[in-house]
């Protein structure tokens, strides 16, 4: 009798370490970005474990991750919830929040944050995950009043160098970047070898220096704008209003005034459809800074006609050609005109203005399963 109670127990021990021994190889493999080697050894192993709610939720959760990460984001949200079902787990919550939103289904991954963060108090990755979700919606405030709420003291060291950097990142978009300085300064004395917040450091002081560079030659370049008069003058006003329409920086506009100046002084011009010659100076700029802009869609959003607009660019860039390229990005160019680069102005000169630091997203914000 005692055998056969043993019986059992021995091959429950037995299969509980064959997952275990897969979960290792699985971890390797995931490393290695080998997910479909992980769904091949989960798919074999979860007929075995139907009767182990606990190792089967353990198992889904490897399976969802591979899914998502192989870009089956359908899949492994079904997968992600069936863990959930059989066990709910903060990383659970995780993966089907992140299959949700690679769906587009934001509302539904931010109402299972708000409710795992709700079950799990602790698990201090599931507000970070929600705070970015709304940064990517644009609700930054809300983001960071929500990051302000977390308690720092028993997060793991990875996660608090990621929540230290959402935050700066937040801080100076929202137009505080003396405080997201100061938030980096604390974070880089708590983890001195974070090469993330080093880089973050370095990325906020260039972006500030950037900003006092772009306010500086907004200025010199709005002082300096001569007045026109007859149908150039009106041109002058069209770029102003499509620019106002297609919601363009102050930057990129005086550009394209400044463009116009310098193309009507020396071609002869006599525009008399206004709005297209003033979609085809912006157009001109955009492509002066290496984009390759639509001239289809612009003259879409303003009502005119694309061919009269085409016809307009093809004269400003004709007239380009003849520049050498390095007068006419200085002269002309807008978010890469040489001058952002000046190095002597310094970044307390900055206009307050949003700023953004890039952060990678972490990975796998609780670990792995």
């Amino acid at each position: 009798m005692a055998s056969m109670t043993n019986e059992p127990t021995s091959g429950n021990d037995r299969l509980a370490d064959r997952v275990e021994r897969s979960l290792e190889r699985c971890l390797e493999w995931s490393t290695l970005g080998r997910h479909r080697r992980v769904l091949a050894e989960v798919e074999r192993l979860l007929p075995l474990v139907v009767e182990r709610e606990s190792i089967e939720a353990q198992l889904l959760i490897w399976k969802a991750t591979a899914l998502l990460a192989m870009g089956l984001a359908d899949r492994a949200l079904q997968a992600a919830q069936r863990s959930w079902e059989l066990e709910a787990s903060p990383y659970a919550c995780h993966l089907i929040a992140a299959a949700s939103s690679a769906l587009g289904e934001d509302e539904h991954a931010e109402e299972t944050l708000r409710m795992g963060w709700s079950v799990f108090p602790e698990a201090g990755h599931l507000p970070v995950q929600l705070a970015m979700i709304l940064t990517d919606q644009g609700r930054l405030p809300e983001a960071l009043n929500l990051l302000d709420s977390i308690p720092t003291l028993d997060l793991p060291d990875e996660l608090e160098v990621f929540l230290f950097g959402l935050k700066a990142n937040l801080l100076a978009s929202v137009g505080r970047p003396a405080d997201a300085e100061q938030l980096l300064r604390e974070a880089v004395r708590r983890h001195p070898d974070a090469q993330l917040l080093r880089d973050a450091t370095k990325s906020l002081l260039e972006a500030r220096r950037r900003t006092a560079a772009e306010a500086a030659l907004v200025a010199s370049w709005r002082a300096a704008l001569e007045p026109m008069t007859g149908g150039e003058a009106e041109v002058d006003l069209a770029i102003i209003r499509v620019a106002a329409v297609l919601e363009i920086p102050e930057l990129l506009q005086l550009a394209a005034r400044r463009l116009w100046r310098a193309f009507a002084a020396a071609e002869v011009v006599r525009p008399q459809a206004l709005e297209p010659w003033a979609i085809a100076v912006i157009l001109a700029v955009v492509e002066l800074d290496g984009l390759e802009p639509s001239a289809a869609a612009a003259s879409r959003s303003l009502d005119v006609s694309p061919s009269t607009v085409g016809a307009a660019l093809r004269r400003i860039r004709r007239w380009l050609d003849g520049l050498s390229p390095e007068l006419a990005a200085r002269s002309f160019a807008a978010a890469t005109n040489p001058r952002l680069e000046d190095r002597s102005i310094a970044p307390r000169r900055a206009a307050k203005r949003n700023t953004v630091i890039r952060f990678p997203s972490p990975g796998s914000p609780g670990g792995h399963p």
